[in-house]
């Protein structure tokens, strides 16, 4: 379930300047990437979940470039922060919260190295090793999701 979707949390997520990703076209997209790029050329920082969907399994999915493109095409650092236990509190197909600790882990930034696509996919490829690396072992490596 979308953030924007959930009753109080999406309106309030709106209220509070969320940038959400409209996927209904490639255009949709390219305007959502424009508004990020604004905001971040104010000072604004950005919190990305670069998957773009919960996974069905906990274990993380395969990362978009979007989020990646911005830190390099305005030479930004990438803050990689680990999200451990959400699965637990509610799953993707999940109807009702439940109790469980959740820890957040912030991790050191990663500064811009360089420029163009090959950066970009190292950005990528050490961002998912440095988030990984806090989660639990049952949720470490790759599960193909059927969304992605």
């Amino acid at each position: 379930m979308s953030l924007r979707k959930i009753p109080f949390v999406g309106k309030a997520c709106e209220s509070a300047g969320h940038i959400y990703v409209d996927r209904s076209g490639p255009k949709r997209v390219l305007e959502t990437i424009i508004k990020a790029k604004n905001s971040l050329k104010d000072g604004v920082s950005l919190v990305v979940f670069p998957e773009g969907a919960r996974t069905y399994t906990g274990h993380m999915g395969k990362f978009k470039k979007g989020a990646f493109q911005l830190a390099d095409d305005l030479q930004l650092p990438i803050v990689p922060v680990t999200i451990d236990g959400s699965f637990e509190v509610l799953s993707r197909t999940g109807k009702w919260i439940s109790p469980h600790r959740m820890i957040l882990t912030i991790h050191d930034p990663i500064p811009p190295k360089g420029k163009g696509s090959e950066n970009i996919k190292e950005l990528m490829k050490e961002s998912y090793e440095i988030i990984e690396s806090s989660l639990p072992e049952k949720y470490k490596g790759q599960i193909k999701n059927e969304d992605q």
